[in-house]
């Protein structure tokens, strides 16, 4: 079946034959429940909006050092526990509760990894992108267990190829770890997007490797930015 246009933008439509997906905030996200019980265990009470909201801040800060260094300096794996951290904080957690928590969090991480909850619409807008025609597959600056959590979280059998940047020793935004999912799937990368949720690391890195590039934006983070955005997975398949 050919490739139907995927998202109407201000020029026109996106005409492609494959989508590729970053994974952590993007089709699976950080499991609030935990993060809100590390939270009421040091007297704060939030919600899963202000830990959405939170997680946009945290964006925001992760591309504005990357404005001023040319780039990321780290790791992904580098900036989990201060993410987490960082996280809390912006939600409404006193700095040194939020601290506290990020340090147990991150060993909840080490154990079992905290992105590991599907975004909701994910299962079904990867079903439906494959009922379309379109080539589906995951780039994610990961730790080794994407897949596992991809497969835990019923996402793994709507996708052709994943592609783990522990694995593959190159993680984004260099554009070489979207050139190999492209080889993998045999498309070129003008006939390919890429959705992920934040910019310095996703949409320059998309960009860069000759893809277009879509940003996942829930609370309108990036209202500021120009650069195709949805608010959910569902609008990839209207």
């Amino acid at each position: 079946m050919p490739a139907v246009p995927l998202l109407p933008l201000a020029s026109g439509v996106l005409d492609i034959d494959a989508v590729l997906f970053d994974a952590g905030g993007t089709l699976i996200r950080l499991d609030y429940g935990f993060m809100r019980a590390c939270a009421r265990r040091r007297n704060h009470d939030i919600s899963d909006a202000a830990l959405a909201r939170g997680e946009a801040v945290v964006r925001r800060e992760i591309d504005r050092r990357a404005a001023q260094t040319g780039g990321p300096r780290d790791r992904d794996a580098d900036r989990v526990a201060m993410y987490f951290g960082a996280v809390l904080e912006s939600a409404g957690v006193a700095r040194a509760a939020a601290a506290e928590a990020a340090i147990e969090l991150a060993e909840e991480h080490a154990r079992a990894n905290l992105w590991r909850v599907a975004m909701p619409g994910a299962a079904d807008a990867l079903a439906e992108l494959r009922a379309r025609g379109f080539r589906v597959g995951v780039v994610s600056n990961a730790d080794g267990r994407v897949a596992a959590l991809l497969e835990a979280a019923g996402l793994a059998p709507h996708l052709e190829t994943i592609v783990d940047s522990h694995l593959e020793g190159v993680e984004k935004p260099d554009p070489e770890i979207f050139r190999r999912a492209l080889a993998r799937l045999r498309v070129p990368a003008q006939r390919t997007a890429y959705v992920g949720d934040i910019h310095s690391i996703d949409v320059l890195g998309a960009r860069a490797a000759g893809l277009s590039a879509i940003l996942i934006d829930e609370t309108g983070g990036y209202a500021d930015i120009a650069c195709p955005r949805i608010a959910a997975l569902a609008e990839l398949c209207p």
